[in-house]
Parts: C-alpha cells; structure tokens; sequence
C-alpha cells in the first residue's frame, strides 16, 4: 500500500506510528523498516505546529541511530512526493531532514526541497526560505548545508532573508563561513560581499570562502526560480544574468578594495583569473 492513497487503513497506519514514536517506551519497538515511513508520519502529524519542532529532532536523531543515509534518503524522497502532491501541505516535515541529519549532502538536498516546495503566505512567496534564514540565526546548531542550499537557489529575492545573518557574533560567523562550500552564483558573492562590509572584521575568512568560490566557477549566474515548484507545470529557472569569473570581479572590486588588504585583493584576483 503506498503512502499516497488517502485511505483509512493508511491515515490510520500514520498516525499509529506517529504515536509510536512519540511514546518514549514504544519508540524503540519500533522496527529498522518501519522508521523511513514512521519519521514521515511523525513529522505530518506535527508540521502544522512549529512549537513541537524539538518532538521531531528528537525523533530524528533515533532514526539515524536505527538506519543508514540511504534509507533516509529513500525517507526524503517520499516525504518529497507527499508534500508535492498535496500542493506544498505538510513542508515543515523537512525540517528534521534539514537541521538532525548528519550526513551534509542530504540536509542539504532536504533544505532545498523546503525552501522551494513550501506553501507561499499571504504576503510572503518564499515561506521556506524565510523559515531556514530564521532558524539559522536563531539555532547555533542550524547546519551549514542550510544556508548553502539557500545560495545554491542563485536567486536575488533570497538575498535580504539571508542578509540578517550579518548582526550574529563573530565567532558563530567564523565557524559558518569556514564550513560553507557554496555554488560560486551571483547570490553567493553578493551574500559574501555585504557580510565583508556589515562585518570587515571577517576579511580573511571572507576572502577564503570567495576563494573556495572561485574555484568552482566557471560562469557566475542571476535567475529566478519559480517557487514554489508545485504550482509550475514546467519549473524552468529564468535566467537574467551571465558573467565568466574573470568579468565579474571588477564587479567586486569597489568592495574588496574598501575591506581587504593588498595581498588579499591579489589572491582573489589570481582565483578569478582577472
């Protein structure tokens, strides 16, 4: 029976296992095959509540220990499905996948999936991008694989959600950056760039990540992406903008040269070819 039939016998097989998993004692009868289908219908059953999103890292962090990345995976995938089919309900069930799952590659993949398949709000489209650019500056724990999926998007609108994490101390910055291996997008340097001038303390971790960036770039791009991807038939992202590394560095350089020293400057400068 698959988990898209809206029947009684499968609506009541969720939310037996959603009580399972929320019974301290019963959660651990609990078998390895159950669990990718179980983590799901514990998240459903709670998504609509943000205050029980601590249920659900907990609940995830028994699924890791009770099976491996690819039946996560397989997890992920599933819940994908599910939430798709019914027009973005349910999105906040990818959080657990997003901010408890080790593995950097699937959270990564399960913060994408959130950020463009979540439900618009009345007055804001990217509900999923707004919600991971919160709870990146509110949890020290929020993963890096989260911000970036949110620069991988190479989409503009992300800019100002993600601009907040400018006013976060230094040190949790530091941290961040360091561990951030980002799509080198026109998002990304713009991103770099303001956190260089809210932040030229940063310079050397700055420099660093734009370095890493280059490395990986081959043609810096702007488009929009058409979120949520529910509600297109064809989900094709429009490009705006176009740039080799070599012509988008001038494009940089009035901010590098106002933050960085000389030496830095020339290092970026070896990095883009310019």
């Amino acid at each position: 029976m698959g988990l898209f039939q809206d029947n009684f016998s499968m609506l009541s097989e969720l939310e037996r296992l959603a009580a399972m998993v929320r019974d301290p004692v019963r959660v651990h009868e609990i078998g390895t095959e159950e669990w990718p289908l179980a983590m799901i219908a514990c998240g459903l059953v709670t998504c609509n509540d943000p205050e029980r999103l601590q249920e659900n890292l907990d609940a995830y962090a028994i699924f890791v220990s009770k099976t491996n990345a690819a039946a996560r995976k397989g997890s992920l995938a599933q819940l994908v499905k599910f939430i798709t089919a019914r027009k973005g309900d349910g999105w906040r069930a990818l959080l657990p996948y997003t901010l408890a799952e080790p593995e950097a590659a699937l959270s990564r993949a399960a913060a994408m999936q959130l950020a463009t398949l979540a439900q618009p709000g009345s007055k804001e489209q990217l509900t999923g991008v707004v919600e991971l650019a919160r709870l990146l500056v509110l949890r020290d724990d929020a993963p890096p694989a989260a911000l970036e999926a949110l620069l991988s998007l190479s989409d503009l609108r992300v800019l100002p959600h993600i601009a907040k994490l400018c006013s976060l101390p230094v040190e949790r910055l530091q941290r961040l950056i360091a561990a951030l291996n980002p799509a080198g997008n026109h998002l990304s340097y713009t991103w770099a760039l303001e956190m260089l001038s809210a932040r030229p303390e940063l310079a050397e971790p700055v420099t660093a990540l734009l370095e890493r960036m280059a490395a990986v770039t081959t043609a810096v791009i702007d488009l929009v992406l058409p979120i949520p991807t529910w509600a297109y038939a064809k989900p094709t992202p429009q490009p705006l903008h176009g740039w080799n590394r070599a012509e988008y560095f001038p494009r940089m350089l009035p901010v590098l040269s106002q933050h960085l020293s000389q030496e830095q400057i020339s290092r970026l400068r070896s990095a883009f070819g310019a």
